[in-house]
């Protein structure tokens, strides 16, 4: 009898309209063909096209616990592309532009997912043309207490989370009213476990001593980059400019260690320029001019040591260096 009945359900769906065949299998007491056993999901459907390395590294539905994405990505890149679809990353980033590129930015992505009424997260993912730059940007831009271990590094302010790994930086900010850790930390860990490599952080930053400063690890090429950390004395920006002479040719690193002042690091600093005559011409410019004429008392607690092969090494607070002098074991790494 229940082969019959089945038989009768499928011929009157295929004979009746649909509100006639409805009608019909309710008087017989027929009901809907159950999924076939072993039936598989659904495949994810994997981002096509020229952004398709970056778009994958954004969550769909599941992915990530019950978020929902609201909307597409939107792609941005140091210059407006519209027969690509391609922003300015102005349009998403006005103060942060500048910073991305005074690294090698190649283009970055922005989603906003949903939970509920009260809860939203926006996903930014930047894409550098190399993995230090990644490292670089993360070290200038990230702010916060928590240092997950998630990526190459992380971390994690009150309701933003900052990771590095691969070329990819990726922010996530969230918004509502429910403890947002935990939140930040499911699309942070998910973003970074689509990222393959696990990128490094630049080599520059080997010659500096052991026990910096968490946090306290900066790496830039831009003259620009170096004037945003608070830290750094610049009586004349332009004029000092002009004496580093820092380009995208140039690497800068910028550590802090523990000083005997609370929250007064001592900052070493390490300029590598691509020949040593480079290096010695910024040592003249640098020293033997811009500060040996500098009138700001800031800049006169500078030392900076006479260049070592290619590089230029130096403490932002000289009283500091001297109870502990980690400048020397600098020099002593690089073989000065």
């Amino acid at each position: 009898m229940a082969i019959l009945a089945s038989r009768f359900c499928k011929v009157a769906l295929a004979a009746l309209g649909t509100l006639a065949a409805l009608a019909v299998l309710g008087l017989a007491g027929c009901s809907p063909a159950p999924p076939e056993e072993g039936a598989k999901p659904k495949p994810k459907v994997e981002p096509t096209g020229p952004h398709a390395s970056l778009l994958r590294l954004f969550p769909n539905v599941g992915d990530v616990s019950d978020w929902k994405a609201q909307g597409d990505a939107r792609v941005y890149g140091p210059v407006a592309n519209p027969a690509e679809g391609v922003e300015a990353v102005e349009a998403d980033l006005p103060a942060g532009a500048a910073t991305l590129k005074g690294y090698g930015y190649a283009k970055s992505a922005t989603r906003k997912y949903a939970r509920g009424q009260a809860e939203t997260v926006t996903l930014r993912v930047f894409e550098m043309k190399v993995p230090q730059d990644a490292f670089g940007v993360f070290s200038v831009s990230a702010s916060g207490t928590t240092f997950p271990n998630i990526g190459l590094a992380a971390r994690m302010s009150t309701n933003t989370l900052w990771l590095v790994k691969g070329s990819y930086v990726a922010t996530v900010d969230y918004s509502g009213t429910m403890d947002p850790t935990p939140v930040l930390m499911d699309f942070g860990r998910w973003v970074a476990d689509q990222v393959s490599s696990a990128g490094y952080r630049p080599a520059i930053l080997d010659n500096f001593p052991l026990k910096s400063l968490e946090g306290e690890r900066y790496y830039l090429h831009a003259f620009a980059t170096l004037a945003m950390l608070p830290f750094v004395p610049r009586g004349d920006a332009q004029a000092m400019a002009r004496a580093l002479a820092l380009s995208p040719d140039t690497e800068m690193a910028v550590m802090g260690y523990q000083s005997s002042r609370p929250g007064a690091p001592n900052y070493l600093f390490l300029v590598r320029y691509p020949t040593e005559a480079d290096a010695q011409a910024a040592y003249k410019m640098y020293v033997e001019s811009y500060l040996a004429q500098s009138t700001y008392p800031p800049e006169q607690n500078i030392a900076v040591a006479p260049p070592v092969q290619s590089y230029l090494a130096g403490t932002f607070n000289a009283e500091e260096n001297s109870l502990s002098d980690q400048l020397a074991k600098l020099l002593a790494a690089l073989g000065g």
